[in-house]
């Protein structure tokens, strides 16, 4: 069997900078990384993960295991997906391993959560979903270090790490960008009022309405019902209608933009021109709506590499949590 000394011979290097080179340590010149490398494909050599993982754990007590914890949402939501390639990418620059996780919402103790969490075999918690108390309490009887993702409540989150967006400095700005287009009958769509992100996108949007002196109408104001609900059949009656009571709607998820955009297009055809114009967010340019559209884009990949780099200093530099908001 190929051992690390064996690399180290090969490459002409010491055996504690081949351990560096594949540990991702950033103190290697780059003619000695290519070196390594080099030996390692030459020789074939493969790492022990078993004697890796005790080597980790018994020189510094990690893993580097880190979990994406997904609450009561799917992976496959447009507003998750992308956020998961984000994560996979930094975790993989900082040479730890990405494990998906997915919570009812339900579990209000440390032995109903799944054994990777349970036996804490993870360093760190990238957390997000549909968060409540039980939830956060519940990790919060873990050893893991945590970060949450996205906007909720400080009492909620109780002291956890939390990376969020200004996300209501986006919709103010789409706002605008409507009220200068010549919109005046702005109305709104969300799938859960009571959201706490929700709300206060919703109280930004009244806002801006009262700051360019547009009158807020609680009638093309439009919400569903539950979570993961969507909003088509609170639309639909809505879109049946000869005329439309709004000349635009500011929808925060794209999802929902993308049920209103169909239901845009089954209410003025193909032959009519669709005079009625979408605000929402977006995590990547190439998202795109077949209906006018303004788009404000998230900084994805900045967001992610905050919350990765945050929790990396909360398990290697015991870093006490806070919260960061990304612009």
């Amino acid at each position: 069997m190929i051992s690390m000394d064996d690399v180290a011979a090969k490459a002409s290097v010491s055996k504690s900078t081949v351990s560096r080179v594949l540990n991702g340590r950033t103190i290697v010149s780059p003619d000695a990384r290519e070196k390594v490398l080099a030996a390692c494909c030459e020789l074939g050599y493969k790492l022990n993960p078993n004697i890796q993982e005790l080597v980790l754990k018994s020189r510094k007590g990690f893993t580097r295991n880190v979990a994406f914890v997904m609450v009561e949402r799917e992976f496959g939501d447009p507003a998750y997906a992308h956020m998961i390639d984000s994560i996979a990418r930094v975790v993989n620059e900082a040479h730890y391993q990405l494990l998906l996780v997915k919570l009812r919402g339900d579990e209000t103790n440390i032995y109903e959560l799944p054994p990777i969490l349970r036996d804490e075999r993870i360093d760190g918690i990238i957390l997000t979903g549909e968060l409540n108390k039980n939830i956060i309490d519940t990790i919060k009887m873990l050893d893991s270090k945590c970060v949450v993702l996205g906007n909720y409540s400080e009492r909620l989150l109780n002291g956890l790490g939390n990376i969020r967006q200004t996300t209501d400095n986006l919709i103010a700005s789409m706002m605008k960008e409507l009220i200068h287009s010549g919109k005046r009958r702005i109305g709104f769509a969300a799938e859960v009022p009571e959201n706490y992100e929700v709300m206060s996108l919703f109280k930004t949007y009244e806002e801006v309405l009262k700051e360019n002196g547009l009158r807020f109408d609680l009638a093309i104001c439009y919400f569903g019902k539950k979570s993961n609900s969507g909003v088509f059949d609170i639309m639909l009656p809505v879109m049946e209608q000869p005329e439309l009571p709004f000349d635009s709607l500011v929808c925060p998820d794209n999802r929902i933009a993308r049920e209103i955009s169909h239901l845009l297009f089954g209410h003025f055809g193909l032959r009519k021109p669709i005079d009625v114009t979408l605000a929402t967010l977006r995590m990547n340019s190439y998202y795109a709506l077949p209906v006018p559209t303004i788009f404000a884009n998230i900084d994805m990949d900045g967001y992610v590499q905050t919350a990765m780099r945050h929790l990396v200093d909360q398990i290697e530099n015991n870093e006490k949590p806070r919260t960061i908001s990304m612009n």
